[in-house]
């Protein structure tokens, strides 16, 4: 992981000294934090749990490519919910639930496009990209834990969003948006013994706000 990160931070270092302008900033994001579930299973039914309340905070950093065009990246503490429920098929009874809490270090790298002004100060910007995400804790919420023995390290998204900038000064801006992430890995590393291997991909919808200097 410290490998990641350093080669992370050489490349932010060195776009920074080398392009005309960069912006960095402290972002904070309420997140909805759900999962998808792919099991082919002859005895269970394995289905996704629900979703959770979630939060992911950190600095970030928008280096400019030309005007109107940034590479934006950062480094976020993201917080994940995976939920599964298993029931055998015909079974009237209770089905499992089991929940997981997972942490994560997230490395956004994404092209944030803005628009012209649309009124005074006011810019809505898109951003399109992937993630980079290292696993720093894992940890079971119930007792009855066994489909998932362990979670792989690494795991990537896609990230999409939209959102607003407001200037209110020469160096100070804030902004709000809506970003989506869908999982793009399976992040089940070992698993109970089935009769099917587990898929799980974690996606997310989250509010971003933060402030740029």
């Amino acid at each position: 992981m410290r490998k990641y990160m350093l080669l992370t931070g050489m490349l932010l270092f060195l776009a920074g000294g080398s392009l005309a302008q960069f912006k960095i900033g402290l972002q904070m994001t309420p997140i909805l934090s759900t999962n998808r579930i792919t099991a082919d299973s002859d005895t269970l039914n394995i289905e996704t749990n629900g979703t959770g309340l979630r939060f992911a905070f950190g600095p970030i950093i928008d280096v400019q490519i030309k005007e109107n065009y940034y590479f934006s990246s950062g480094l976020l503490f993201v917080s994940k919910r995976a939920g599964i429920e298993a029931s055998r098929p015909g079974d009237a009874g209770t089905p499992i639930r089991e929940t997981y809490k997972l942490q994560y270090l997230r490395v956004p790298l994404a092209l944030k496009l803005f628009t012209n002004e649309i009124s005074i100060d006011k810019k809505i910007y898109f951003k399109l990209g992937t993630t980079m995400e290292f696993n720093i804790e894992e940890e079971a919420k119930d007792k009855a834990n066994f489909l998932v023995d362990n979670f792989k390290f690494f795991d990537s998204s896609l990230l999409a969003g939209i959102g607003l900038e407001y200037r209110l000064g020469v160096n100070t801006t804030i902004f709000g948006g809506f970003t989506y992430n869908r999982g793009l890995l399976n992040v089940v590393s070992d698993q109970a013994p089935l009769d099917t291997d587990l898929t799980l991909k974690n996606d997310y919808v989250g509010i971003d706000l933060g402030v740029k200097f």
